[in-house]
């Protein structure tokens, strides 16, 4: 059935003081609350209730009922307070409360929640305010007397486990993995995992040579990228690689040969910067350029196996 319950509006409103005990009370309540029908044990409910003082008075925090049970079949399992601020007319709360039920009524049977008392404080008067029970439907799970043949209490039969096909499930899950299977493998490829190249220099020095120099148009850029493929090569060789040195490396790697030109420009224009008369006669051996092509160039052939 489609629930089209609009929630009611419990309005309580006490304008004169009531003495009890020592203590008034006082405020006015709007209380929402649910459909008041259809509900089994183990149900659970919610109310709002709306609360209005006068703006200088407040609620003592103290007095929100703590969760817990309140009957041997009903049971306040949350409840909180907002305060909701105040204008020049009152002060306004938000109470929540949630309740579940564990009555199993035999036939339907109209049942209450407790109504509540919280603290008002007013400066140093203290009254209360009452927030109103409210009534509600409990429907049984079954019937009194069966109209079925059999006992009453008889289970019901199983639910069949229907049959499905999951042949195009597993085909699906398996494409999937393979292509989950071949993307982590070209990975792992293209960023040198495993495959014997965990470490790749000349990769991460060409990246680090284009951000510096597009980062810096003077002298500087052009001589920390001089550093940064210096220590490429110091990392590619195993050891500190000097001019010297150049031959006998590219020996080691037959895939760089075909550079050595290229890597003999770079050592004279390094020799030139750092050891010559500084970066500008450097750069007319090897051209910022050429230094971040020769740097790509490396970075290219160190992919493919060199």
């Amino acid at each position: 059935m489609t629930d089209m319950w609009v929630p009611p509006r419990l309005s309580a409103s006490v304008a004169l003081l009531l003495a009890a005990n020592g203590v008034q009370a006082e405020g006015e309540v709007t209380l929402h609350t649910p459909r008041g029908f259809g509900y089994f044990i183990g149900d659970s409910f919610a109310h709002e209730a709306i609360i209005e003082l006068d703006p200088a008075a407040s609620l003592d925090p103290a007095s929100l009922p703590r969760p817990g049970p309140l009957t041997y079949w009903l049971e306040l399992t949350d409840s909180t307070l907002e305060d909701l601020g105040a204008d020049a007319m009152a002060r306004r709360y938000r109470l929540r409360l949630r309740y579940q039920t564990f009555y199993a009524p035999l036939e339907p049977r109209m049942l209450a929640t407790p109504g509540l008392s919280l603290a008002v404080l007013d400066g140093d008067r203290r009254s209360s305010v009452q927030v109103p029970g409210w009534s509600f439907l409990m429907s049984p799970l079954r019937e009194i007397v069966s109209t079925r043949a059999g006992a009453s209490l008889a289970l019901r039969p199983d639910v069949t486990r229907g049959a499905h096909d999951l042949t195009m499930a597993h085909r699906v899950a398996a494409a999937s993995a393979v292509v989950a299977s071949a993307a982590l493998l070209a990975l792992a490829w293209v960023r040198g995992w495993g495959f014997g190249r965990r470490h790749r220099p000349f990769a991460a020095a060409a990246r680090e040579v284009a951000r510096r120099l597009a980062a810096t148009q003077g002298p500087e850029g052009y001589l920390a990228s001089l550093l940064v493929l210096h220590r490429a090569f110091d990392v590619a060789a195993g050891r500190r690689l000097l001019a010297d040195d150049v031959a006998s490396f590219l020996d080691s790697r037959p895939g760089l040969r075909g550079i050595a030109r290229e890597t003999s420009e770079f050592f004279e224009a390094s020799r030139q910067a750092f050891f010559g008369a500084g970066a500008e006669p450097a750069s007319a051996v090897l051209s910022r350029r050429d230094l971040a092509a020769f740097a790509r160039r490396l970075a290219k052939l160190e992919r493919a196996g060199a």
